[in-house]
């Protein structure tokens, strides 16, 4: 698609944010962790509480600054989102890196909680989550893609890809630093062809939380960039 544009996210557009990366990772071929946190889908509550823990992670008026939005010139439409962290001050001890896994559970389920959640399930995701970007980074500093979605109706046309190159020019080759992330299936083609490269696969099954599948995901770095 030649006619897309990268924007900052605007907070009048979370919902747009939240739908699409909803629409994204719900289906079941493309076995991701969300649709399993919360099998009950989108429902009002959900949407309710996914627009405020984005502002808890975003520091509500900082919500520009690490997500974007890839949009139609013409229409406006946004097609694809993304949303980056660049970590200066990592965690080097477990025992930082157990600090570090606190904030992160306070963000994620620190408002009310949502029906049919599958607490479990998340408290074990993020777990791994933490741990294995701690033991992989080693205390460098680094730029983590935390979330790169494209809408069902427009994936393979080339919007993930332009904000993929956003983010890594905006943040990492910027700043000199690698780039941590967590790929699924679908994303991680995509991610090789920008010079991503798998270290380990990542320790979660979520069947054995009573999730609909795995989950399967692989750790991936590039490189800083000279």
């Amino acid at each position: 698609m030649s006619n897309l544009k990268i924007e900052p996210l605007q907070l009048s557009e979370l919902d747009d944010f939240i739908r699409i990366y909803w629409a994204a990772f719900a289906p079941t071929e493309a076995d991701m962790i969300l649709p399993m946190l919360y099998p009950r889908g989108l429902t009002l509550d959900l949407m309710t509480e996914l627009r405020a823990r984005l502002l808890r992670e975003t520091e509500g008026g900082k919500l520009g600054d690490t997500c974007f939005a890839a949009k139609d010139s013409e229409t406006g439409e946004i097609v694809a989102v993304s949303k980056w962290a660049v970590n200066l001050h990592p965690a080097t001890t477990r025992a930082e890196a157990e600090a570090e896994l606190e904030q992160v559970r306070e963000a994620r389920f620190g408002g009310p909680a949502v029906e049919g959640v599958n607490r479990g399930l998340g408290e074990a995701f993020l777990t791994a989550l933490v741990f294995t970007e701690w033991e992989i980074m080693q205390g460098r500093p680094y730029v983590g893609l935390r979330n790169l979605a494209t809408h069902p109706d427009h994936q393979r046309k080339g919007a993930g890809a332009l904000l993929l190159r956003d983010g890594l020019a905006r943040f990492a080759d910027r700043l000199g630093l690698p780039v941590y992330l967590d790929a699924g299936a679908f994303g991680r083609p995509l991610y090789e062809k920008h010079e991503f490269e798998v270290l380990r696969d990542f320790p979660f099954d979520g069947r054995k939380y009573g999730g609909r599948s795995e989950g399967k995901h692989w750790c991936m770095v590039r490189p800083a960039q000279k």
